[in-house]
Order: structure tokens, then sequence, then C-alpha cells
């Protein structure tokens, strides 16, 4: 039984002994009450009829008139004349009870009435006795009037009472239930603070937990912070803060080989000419403050694209990669450097104009990195000769297999007849048994056969507005697949189709739909769109976690500050990004990394998994530092079973 219910009866037992105990006092007394009126009712009526006799004359009609008289009046159960001998002379009376009094209460509380006496004389000499009892029908009634009104006074009073009461309980138990709440949601690693009650008993309980929570915040914020230093040391430059030259090229090898990466792009390097010479011009703070002007400027440039990335290679060499950019735009991205480079000389930064040789070139899904970087120093050696701030072009000489004209038509049909497919890779867990299949879309031209992946067809999606639809018939293609089978299914979602209502409409009615099946479904976005809509995914989770879907977060890490905000969402896991995971097994500042982000990921509850695992021996490493399942070339399923060896 619980607190308030036992509360709710010790209350209700109390009352009813109050009340009940107040019943029969104010009974009982009522009763004492009426009992001695009656008997002052009889003895003075009885002294009233003997001295009226007395001064009479005795003969029996006059007896009898006055006896009746009194009689008559109807308040009396008895009025009796005996003469001296005992004997009676004349009697009336009256013995029939209240018919609006019920017995059982007549002999619950019975009244003693008790009898009258006065002497009757004449002259001197005593004549005889007069006898009265008042009748107690009249005091019945009162006595039963007094107690229905008491009992409904009671009862009104009881429910007055337990109303209050119940306020009372409600108002002491709604800061136990936010406690209770807040308890619960520190359970699901969703840590929020309460106001403190007026309760002086509970306020100091409140006040403890929410301290608890604001050191579990702080202490979360710290291990965040220690994590964006250990990234920032192995992965950044400690002057610029851009990434260093093993953190691009990891994400170079990303764009080249993943699949949802965009199929072609353009890489800028930046060399600045004799260094050295700047430096002794400058000095060393006019040389730091120039490096970090200029990786300003490339960050600026950078942020304007989801994927691009800004990293600085060595001492004097700047790169630029842009996923998703035309081999057309090269230009006008290499002049845009040019121009900043002129901004810089203007400001006063750098006291020469020529001060950098920039080489563009653009790429496709597929190349190798080593020819991409050839291109770019054939365009940087063409700059040389190309004046100030030079700027060189080298085109890799393949295209665009399909105008951009001609998409928008074709997505539309795609969406509007179900024209997507599905391919999908493994993902593993530490024993090797499949976690889910990660699901990406492929679109076939319906006239050329031709088959697109999502990289190359999703950056028409989103410039055509067909991100909600897309993703809908996403997770339409991922439900059907669970289905047909009993694997898990991971489908990956946009971070703008979380607050389009129809998309979520349209996803609740298919997960309602695959009811039986939906607890296998997982869903992850990308940590570019979950920095920039926590609410919206903190709201989105809410509204799926009934179905037992999982949620998560791919390409961890590949973006700052997004730790800390970990304990804000009910995720399930998270996805490190792959550049972290490339030759980890010979890379410490990333093991420090990966550990202490799978360590903070697990206190919170969430699996976490690495993606583009190439080799066993980065796997190994991975599992040593806490990470539970992984993905990329590596991940092989089904298991390849090695055959017996021949005796």
């Amino acid at each position: 039984m619980s607190l308030f219910r036992q509360l709710w009866l010790l209350t209700v037992i109390a009352t009813i002994l109050a009340f009940t105990g107040c019943f029969f006092i104010s009974m009982h007394n009522a009763r004492n009450y009426l009992e001695s009126q009656l008997a002052t009712q009889s003895n003075d009526n009885a002294s009233s009829l003997a001295l009226s006799m007395s001064q009479q004359s005795k003969d029996a009609a006059m007896v009898e008139l006055q006896v009746s008289a009194l009689f008559d009046t109807g308040h009396f159960e008895l009025v009796r004349f005996s003469n001296v001998y005992g004997k009676t002379v004349v009697e009336r009376s009256n013995h029939t009870i209240s018919d609006d009094v019920p017995n059982w209460f007549m002999q619950a509380f019975p009244l003693r009435v008790a009898v009258g006496h006065a002497q009757v004389s004449d002259g001197w000499k005593q004549s005889g006795t007069v006898s009265v009892i008042a009748h107690s029908r009249f005091a019945y009634k009162a006595l039963w009037d007094n107690a229905i009104a008491l009992g409904v006074w009671i009862l009104a009073g009881g429910l007055i009472g337990g109303f209050l009461l119940q306020l009372v309980l409600g108002w002491i138990k709604r800061p136990i239930m936010q406690m209770v709440g807040q308890a619960e949601s520190i359970s699901d690693r969703h840590f929020v603070t309460l106001e403190e009650p007026r309760i002086l008993e509970l306020k100091p309980v409140v006040r403890a937990m929410n301290t608890m929570v604001e050191r579990v915040k702080t202490m979360f914020a710290e291990q965040a912070a220690r994590i964006d230093a250990l990234r920032s040391e192995a992965n950044r430059d400690a002057l610029t803060q851009l990434p260093n030259r093993g953190f691009f090229m990891g994400r170079l090898a990303e764009a080249l080989e993943d699949e949802e990466a965009a199929p072609n792009g353009l890489l800028l390097m930046l060399r600045l000419k004799d260094l050295g010479t700047i430096n002794q011009r400058l000095g060393r703070i006019g040389t730091d403050r120039l490096l970090q002007l200029l990786a300003g400027q490339l960050t600026a440039i950078a942020s304007t694209e989801a994927d691009a990335i800004a990293a600085r290679l060595n001492g004097a060499d700047f790169v630029l990669l842009a996923p998703g950019k035309a081999a057309t735009d090269a230009t006008a991205l290499g002049n845009l450097i040019h121009d900043k480079l002129g901004e810089l000389r203007e400001q006063g930064h750098v006291d020469v104009s020529d001060i950098a040789a920039i080489g563009v070139t653009n790429y496709q899904k597929g190349d190798k990195i080593g020819a991409i970087l050839s291109r770019c120093d054939q365009g940087l050696a063409q700059a040389e000769g190309n004046g100030e701030n030079g700027v060189g072009v080298v085109a890799s000489g393949s295209g665009s297999t399909l105008p951009a004209q001609d998409w928008q038509q074709l997505l539309r049909d795609a969406v509007a007849r179900g024209g997507f497919e599905m391919a999908s890779f493994p993902a593993l867990g530490s024993d090797n048994s499949l976690l889910h299949h990660e699901m990406v879309l492929r679109l076939r031209h319906p006239a050329t056969g031709e088959v697109f992946t999502a990289g190359a067809f999703m950056p028409f999606v989103s410039r055509f507005n067909l991100t909600a639809q897309v993703d809908l018939a996403a997770v339409k293609l991922a439900c059907d697949a669970l289905v047909s089978s009993s694997d898990a299914i991971a489908v990956n979602l946009s971070p703008s189709s979380l607050g389009d209502a129809v998309f979520v409409n349209g996803l609740l009615a298919l997960l309602e739909q695959h009811k039986a099946h939906s607890s296998r479904l997982w869903m992850e976005v990308n940590e570019f769109g979950f920095r920039d809509e926590l609410e919206t995914l903190a709201a989105f989770t809410q509204r799926v976690h009934p179905y037992g879907c999982k949620l998560g977060i791919e390409h961890f890490g590949r973006y700052f500050g997004s730790l800390p905000q970990l304990y804000e969402l009910q995720l399930d896991y998270l996805k490190i990004d792959g550049s972290f995971v490339q030759d980890i097994d010979q890379n410490s500042g990333n093991q420090d990394l990966v550990k202490a982000i799978a360590g903070i990921a697990g206190g919170h509850g969430l699996q976490v998994i690495a993606e583009r695992v190439q080799t066993a021996a980065e796997w190994e490493t991975l599992q040593k530092l806490g990470v539970t399942g992984y993905t990329g070339p590596a991940a092989k399923w089904p298991p390849v079973v090695s055959p017996p060896t021949q005796q």
C-alpha cells in the first residue's frame, strides 16, 4: 500500500473515531438535558395541579374535571390523583409512541422520565396526592431531529474535510512525484533540476537532488572538455586550430570511399611563399597572426558547406576540401581565396602582395589520394606563373553522368512510383554477431539503367526540397525489409526531416503498421544535424521510443562541441567517425580520444560503434578502447569460416 493511501486510511479512521465519539457524547448530553426538562415539567405541572385542586371542592366531578383539563393539553403520559390511602381516584394516561422516531433509536437512547408528585390539601388536612409524568414522545422527536442534524453535519464535515485533505495531500504529493520523475529522468540519462517546494521537510531533499544533477552536468562538461582537448591535441594544429594532416587525410579518404559521400568535389591547396622570409619580416607574433587569420578565412568558407573542411598540412600548406562542388566551380573557388589574400594585404597583416600560390583540382569518388594531391601540386606549379596570389586549376577529365537539370524530374518520379532501391552493409558487435544492416539508398535511371548512389542524388534531393519524402521512402523500404527478415535494419535520416510534421506523421503511421517489427528498426542522424537540431531530435526521440526503435548519431566526433549535449537526449548508440578510426592502431592520440568518448558514452548507456574499420588490427585496438561494434571493409557478414586444415 502506498504512503498516501496509508495516510488516507489513517486519517479516515481517526476522523470516524472522532466524529463517532462526538456524536455519542452529543446525544448523551442532549438526552440528559431532555430528561431534566421532562422531570422539571412533571414536577411543575404536578405542583400547579395540586395547588389548583387544593383551592377547589373535592367532589369527584371537580377532581376529574381538573385532571382531564391538564391531561388534555397532550403533553403528559400520565396524570393521576390518589387519596390519602393511595387509592387511585382519577387517572388519565397516554402511552402512545411517536411514529416519526424509529424503535431502534428509542431503544438505543431511552429517556427515563421522573414522576412529579405534589400533595393536595383540604384545609389543614391532606386530601390526596397528584402524580404527573411528562410525555417523552416530543423529547424523542427532538432527540431524533438533533441526531439527524448532527449526522448530516458530520457527513458534510467529513466530505469537506476529505476534500481539503485531498488538496493537502496533492500539494504534498506534487513535489514528491516531481522528485520521483527527476530520479527516473536521471536513470534515463536525462538530467533536470526542480524548483524547491514550500514544504520545509522536502526542501533539503530537492536541494540535494538538484545539487547532484548540477554536479553530474559539471562532471560531464569536464569530461567533454577533456575529450575536446584530446581531440585538439591529436587532430588539430596547435596554432591555427585547424585539423592537422592526419585528420584531413582520413576525411579525404572518407570522401573518396564512403557510400554516402558526394560523388565529386573540389580540393584546393594553398601554399605560402617563402614562409621563412615572412617570419623574418613580420616576426613570430606577426607571422602567427597571419596564419591564424588565413585559417579563419578558410574555416569561414568551409562552414558554408555541410561536409567541407579546411586543414593545415604543414607549416606553409593549407587545404580546403569541398565535397559536392562541380569542376566548373574550381576557378570561382580559387578566385575567392585569391580575394581573401588580397584583403589580408589591404588590412596590413602582410607587407607584400604576392604571399601564396593556389592550386585547385576536382575529384571523383574512387580517385586515388596520391593522384588528387599530384594534380594539386600541378595546379600550384601553374599558379606560380599566374601573377600575384595566382590560381592554377587542373581538371581530372571526368564529369557527372547526368545533367543537373534532369535530376528534379528523375527524383520526383522516383518518389511518386517508389523507384528507390536498397543496398546494405553490416554492422557487427564485439563477438562478430550482427547488430544491424545499415541501409543505403540507390536510384536506378529508368531509361539507361545507371545506378546512382545516395551521395550522387542527395544534394539534389535537398535542393528540390524532397528530403522528407525521400526519407519516408527509405523508412518504408526498411519496414518492408523487416517484415521479410529477422535482422535489424538501420536507416539514415536527414535532420530537417525530424521537424517535418508530414514526415513524422507518416513515420509514426508506418511504425504503427509494423509495430511487431519496429523494435528492430535503428534510425540515425548525421552529427552535423544533431548539433543544430538538438530540441527537434529530443522531441523526435520522445515520439518514436515507445515503438522500441533505436536512435543514434553517425559520424560522431567530426564536429566539435557536441559531446556535452549527449545527456540531454535519450539516444541508444553513436558511431564514431571513420577519420578517427583510420590507422588507430598506430595513432596514440586518437586512441586516447576514442577511449574517452567510449567511456562517457558507456556512462550514458550508449552503444559505441566505429565506422570504416579497415583492418583487423584497427578493430582489435578499438575493442581494447571500449568500442562494442564496427562497420567498414573489415566487417564481413556472414562471417568467413576458414576450411579445416587437411591432415
